[in-house]
């Protein structure tokens, strides 16, 4: 089906290619800092699904390199990538450490309530910054 079906081949392609930006370090970065206990065991779960992922894409395309022909593009891109979406990735586990903090308060004060708006402030750009920095053309 992937050497005969144009669509299957590029729909499995940028699953390849989305798999290839996935970091495991910062998964378990984001859970270590955010996640209780109890639910450790979903971020696991969810690692362990992403192998099987990757895995079936190997499978599917006969290749050794998850993002394909355009593997080297990608180690390219991610290069360049990492030294300043990885650290945005941590400000914003801060970040969001620090508002659910700040939302278990039942009564918070004045000066809480305006960290409070700094900090959404700032989510928001992290979240653009990342999403920017994971584009595909890096």
């Amino acid at each position: 089906m992937y050497d005969n079906w144009p669509w299957f081949r590029e729909t499995i392609d940028l699953v390849g290619m989305i798999l290839s930006k996935t970091d495991f370090s910062i998964s378990r970065m984001y859970d270590e800092a955010l996640v209780d206990k109890a639910g450790m065991g979903l971020g696991e779960q969810v690692r362990e699904k992403l192998v099987g992922t990757r895995q079936a894409v190997l499978n599917i395309t006969r290749s050794t390199d998850v993002g394909g022909s355009h593997q080297a593009l990608m180690r390219a891109s991610s290069t360049v990538r990492h030294p300043y979406v990885d650290p945005i990735n941590v400000v914003q586990a801060e970040l969001l450490r620090r508002l659910r903090a700040l939302d278990a308060r039942s009564d918070p004060s004045k000066e809480e309530l305006e960290e409070k708006e700094i900090l959404k402030d700032a989510l928001i750009v992290s979240i653009t910054g990342i999403a920017q920095g994971m584009r595909n053309s890096g």
